[in-house]
């Protein structure tokens, strides 16, 4: 009988990392599947890249296993695994064309000169750099490096790639191109990536899984949807969205807070409940039913596919609402003005105690 859940390529078991006395990775257990996109997301020192670097083998744990492909990796030096590394510097050596760039990887493996100019230049053209060549790495845009990059890193056929936030050095509307073309090229290759970044909308873009890490811990793993709408934690909560999270003690169905007692599916005793800015409606006078937070105008930013609008309630706490131009338009809110939140309460999520 065919086992339905094979071994994953890597496995993480009680990993942990210190420097001197800082603990950079407390414990950690994560397997990342073949073929698989996975993303490690956190906010600065929370421990991904220091993740990354352990499977790249350019640090050694202080405790624990890593495994690829069912055989052990620490104490294996970074020449001598397959795992090649975008660097978010790219890290291209300015003194080689860029054929010759590409060819590096092969280079160092002894591959014959013919084999690897054949090589590379399928790479250039795969990745549209034909006729790019011989050109000087000074004499390329941001885009056409980060593909340079690409594909050194893929001439080889890696069974996997290592990605340390790539597009971060990018312009705006070059990441999202980046962004199709690394998806792209993840699928149809079917190889595992394993990437990096700080940035919600490239891990929900492109991830199969999203490993959210904080303190030197996953704090938790799921697809991007299941993130972003079912955060298991205040910290991801609080980090993944612009949720507003009200906390409080339920008793027979009613949530009771700071900001008024409001209808719950959830069991009696402590619980913090997330309503997300895309799920609030705002209003100038309290609506007849439903749930209803009094909070005053603070200020409004501009977030590409709407405005997120900022308010404060009278303990101080901050709330958030995402609404469309014309809906700013018709409220015409200026700071200090009383307004009204209310949402469905079947689109709340409920996070346990």
């Amino acid at each position: 009988m065919t086992d339905p859940t094979p071994t994953p390529l890597v496995q993480f078991r009680g990993v942990r990392k210190l420097y001197g006395s800082a603990i950079a990775v407390k414990s950690l257990d994560l397997d990342i599947g073949r073929g698989e996109f996975v993303a490690l997301m956190g906010p600065s020192g929370c421990g991904k890249t220091t993740t990354l670097r352990m499977l790249a083998g350019l640090e050694t744990p202080t405790a624990g296993s890593i495994t690829i492909g069912g055989k052990l990796m620490n104490d294996v030096p970074a020449h001598q695994r397959d795992t090649p590394l975008v660097w978010q510097s790219l890290a291209l050596f300015p003194f080689l064309s860029v054929v010759e760039n590409v060819e590096f990887g092969l280079r160092m493996r002894g591959v014959a000169a013919g084999e690897r100019r054949s090589r590379a230049m399928m790479w250039l053209e795969r990745m549209g750099l034909q006729g790019f060549e011989a050109r000087r790495i000074d004499q390329l845009s941001g885009g056409q490096r980060q593909r340079v990059a690409l594909a050194r890193s893929l001439v080889t056929e890696p069974e996997m790639l290592l990605l340390d936030e790539p597009l971060s050095a990018l312009d705006a509307h070059l990441v999202i191109r980046m962004q199709g073309v690394l998806t792209k090229l993840q699928r149809e290759l079917g190889i595992t990536f394993v990437y990096v970044t700080h940035s919600h909308s490239e891990a929900f873009a492109m991830a199969d899984r999203v490993v959210i890490m904080g303190h030197g811990e996953i704090e938790q793993i799921g697809a991007p949807r299941e993130i972003f709408r079912t955060p298991r934690s205040r910290f991801v909560a609080e980090f993944v969205g612009r949720n507003n999270i009200i906390a409080g003690v339920v008793a027979g169905g009613i949530l009771s807070s700071e900001h008024g007692a409001f209808p719950i599916a959830a069991p009696d005793g402590s619980a913090e409940i997330v309503v997300a800015a895309d799920t609030v409606t705002v209003l100038r006078a309290p609506p007849e039913a439903g749930p209803a937070v009094k909070v005053a105008f603070l200020s409004e930013e501009f977030a590409g596919t709407g405005i997120i609008c900022y308010f404060e309630a009278a303990d101080g706490s901050e709330f958030k609402a995402q609404v469309t131009e014309e809906q700013l338009a018709d409220l015409q809110p200026e700071p200090g003005a009383a307004f009204w939140l209310s949402w469905d309460p079947a689109r709340v999520h409920v996070m346990g105690g």
